[in-house]
C-alpha cells in the first residue's frame, strides 16, 4: 500500500476559529446566543458560508432569525428544506459570491464548492447522532449488550468523522482559502473534545475566542 499526503497547503489555506464563549447545547439560551454569531462571522467574510447544523429544528429556529437580516444586507439565502433539493440550493449558491446556505444532514459531505463561493464554513454544533432515534437506540443497546461502551465504540467516532467531514467542505482546491468556525464549546470544555481537535487537518492551529465582541446585530 501507499499513503499519500494531502495536496493542500492547509496550515495557509485555512483558519479554524473556537468560539469557547458559546454557552453548553444543552443550555436554554444556545440557541437564541447562536443568531449574533452566525451573523458576525457571515459579515466578516462578506458571506459564502455554509451554516451546518445537526437537526432540522434548530436550522430553522436560527434561519428564521438570521434570513431575514441577511437578505437585508444583500446576502442570496438558502435553507435546506425549503428551497429545493441539494443539488437546486448548490446551482443556486454558486451563482453569487455573497451566498450563505443553512444545512444539516447531506451538506456535512460529499458537497465540492470550490473557489471563492464558499469560504466561511460555521460548524453550530458536533455532529452527535440523535441518541433517541430508535435504529441509533437499536445499535447502542446491542453494543452495551456485547460488552461495549456506546459512547466510546459508536457515537464518538461517527461524530468525528462527520466532523472531519464537515471541515473538509471548505479546501477543495489548491487555491481555496477560508475559515472554518466552532460554535461548540464542548471541543475545548469535554474530555472528548481533544479527539476532534486531532480531526483537524495538521499544522492548523486553532484560535480561541477569549470573549464574545459586540455585535451590530
Amino acid at each position: 500500500t501507499l499513503a499519500l499526503g494531502s495536496p493542500f497547503d492547509f496550515a495557509s489555506q485555512m483558519r479554524v476559529i473556537i468560539d469557547r464563549t458559546m454557552p453548553d447545547p444543552s443550555d436554554p439560551n444556545a440557541v437564541r446566543e447562536l443568531v449574533p454569531r452566525i451573523l458576525r462571522n457571515i459579515d466578516e467574510t462578506g458571506g459564502g458560508a455554509f451554516v451546518l447544523f445537526t437537526s432540522f429544528r434548530t436550522l430553522r429556529e436560527v434561519a428564521e432569525r438570521c434570513a431575514p437580516i441577511l437578505r437585508a444586507k444583500g446576502h442570496p439565502v438558502f435553507i435546506h428544506g425549503e428551497d429545493g433539493d441539494r443539488s437546486q440550493i448548490l446551482k443556486r449558491f454558486r451563482e453569487s459570491e455573497r451566498s450563505v446556505l443553512f444545512g444539516t444532514s447531506s451538506f456535512w459531505e460529499g458537497v465540492d464548492v470550490r473557489g471563492r463561493t464558499l469560504r466561511n464554513v460555521i460548524i453550530t454544533k458536533l455532529p452527535f447522532d440523535v441518541p433517541d432515534h430508535p435504529l441509533i437506540q437499536a445499535r447502542h443497546e446491542r453494543i452495551e449488550a456485547a460488552g461495549g461502551n456506546s459512547f466510546r465504540d459508536d457515537q464518538l467516532p461517527r461524530a468525528v468523522l462527520r466532523f472531519k467531514q464537515g471541515i473538509g467542505r471548505l479546501i477543495r482546491s489548491a487555491d481555496d482559502s477560508g475559515r472554518i468556525v466552532i460554535l461548540d464549546p464542548r471541543i475545548v470544555t469535554k474530555f472528548y473534545g481533544k479527539r476532534f481537535m486531532a480531526a483537524l487537518p495538521e499544522g492548523v492551529e486553532p484560535e480561541l475566542a477569549s470573549a464574545d465582541e459586540p455585535s451590530d446585530f
